[in-house]
């Protein structure tokens, strides 16, 4: 059980579906790619974070700009997280600073929106990244000069000795209610969140949601997991999202490509994170060492583990987009994890067939079909 400092402040967790759809090649991300699974689909998640005791309020990640034609070309449909947030009642300048898990399109979304007072907060080696001072100052930034007009960027150093789980953290509210963790790998100052959701004081031992932002991409790149294997029964209703059904989990062992017996397909993750160009893993080694630090977490019943594009999530929890006054606090209570935990289930293939159409096709502007290829060339982009 990784060691957490006690501490009786909470924060409470509202997960928002920033209405973004992703389909992406396999090869990018995992390792090896199989027949059926040859795409991933993903939705992308956003998070409010209110510390009630504090009167703070803080978002992890933004989801991507509705308008991303308009994104720095190098980074080159949807709501805005501000649409999402005032339709819920939670007015802009009530959010104290946007805590980018990462500087990629679709976790930055959009600051224009925000008022000066909120800030950008960022990990350890975000300025030294040469991403500043933006696009169009910066022709090569995937980020827009404009987020940065008349706000405060705050990057967070890690320099003050205090680790969890083997991840270098930073107590943002300073009362043990939210950390921010270095997550390095997937890109420079990559960071994750810890937050506690029930005290450590309480009838039941205290719990906590990680926020793991993109230190992976799916799931089943650290699950099953030794102390987590995979169960003989899975829970009545788990699998409904697949259109190839599973008949029993002895199917998922003997499909397992990364294990080449009953008993390591029960304890291996389904999946390597893909360590060769192209990956999404600027270093793999790096993110390699994040994913193990953050298995461990996951592997303790009292962590609910959120990444940012896992759709179990919007089958599961609520959604503040449908019911803004729910959190997430009592996932534990609610029986929430089992299903969390295995939902990726539903989207590996079985007998090479695909578990899943593909979420979105193409490029889509203003509810049509768009040719991107052609807008792109008119980006002038300069070659890699």
């Amino acid at each position: 059980m990784v060691v957490i400092p006690d501490s009786d402040h909470t924060v409470r967790v509202k997960l928002l579906d920033t209405t973004t759809y992703l389909t992406g090649i396999a090869n990018v991300f995992v390792d090896p790619v199989v027949a059926g699974h040859e795409t991933f689909s993903f939705y992308d998640f956003a998070f409010l974070i209110e510390n009630e005791r504090l009167g703070k309020k803080v978002m992890f990640d933004l989801g991507t700009r509705k308008d991303y034609w308009n994104l720095s070309p190098p980074s080159n449909g949807s709501l805005d997280v501000a649409d999402v947030l005032t339709d819920g009642g939670v007015q802009l300048n009530e959010i104290d600073s946007c805590i980018w898990s990462h500087y990629h399109y679709d976790h930055c979304g959009n600051m224009a929106p925000f008022p000066p007072s909120t800030t950008i907060t960022v990990g350890a080696g975000f300025a030294a990244a040469g991403l500043l001072p933006g696009y169009p100052e910066n022709p090569e930034s995937p980020v827009l000069a404009t987020d940065f007009e008349n706000r405060s960027l705050v990057e967070i150093k890690f320099d003050d000795g205090l680790t969890i789980g083997g991840f270098p953290a930073h107590d943002y509210f300073g009362d043990g209610s939210l950390y921010l963790l270095d997550s390095p790998g997937h890109c420079p100052g990559h960071i994750s969140a810890l937050a506690r959701t029930t005290p450590s004081s309480g009838e039941r031992e205290a719990t906590f949601v990680f926020l793991g932002g993109d230190i992976c991409h799916f799931a089943g790149d650290f699950r099953p997991s030794p102390d987590k294997p995979l169960p003989d029964h899975l829970q009545e209703g788990l699998l409904r999202r697949r259109k190839a059904p599973i008949k029993c989990p002895c199917s998922l062992r003997s499909n397992h490509p990364n294990a080449t017996n009953e008993a390591d397909a029960r304890t291996t993750p389904w999946y390597k994170m893909a360590s060769e160009y192209p990956t999404v893993y600027k270093d793999y080694e790096i993110a390699k060492s994040s994913v193990l630090k953050m298995q461990a977490l996951d592997q303790d019943d009292n962590v609910l583990v959120c990444l940012a594009h896992d759709a179990i999530l919007l089958d599961t929890l609520p959604l503040f987009n449908k019911s803004p006054g729910e959190n997430m606090n009592d996932w534990k209570i609610r029986g929430m994890k089992e299903k969390c935990h295995w939902g990726w289930l539903n989207d590996v293939s079985i007998d090479g067939k695909p578990a899943q159409d593909p979420l979105v096709e193409g490029f889509w502007r203003d509810g049509k079909l768009w040719d991107y290829g052609a807008f792109k060339k008119t980006l002038n982009i300069p070659p890699l």
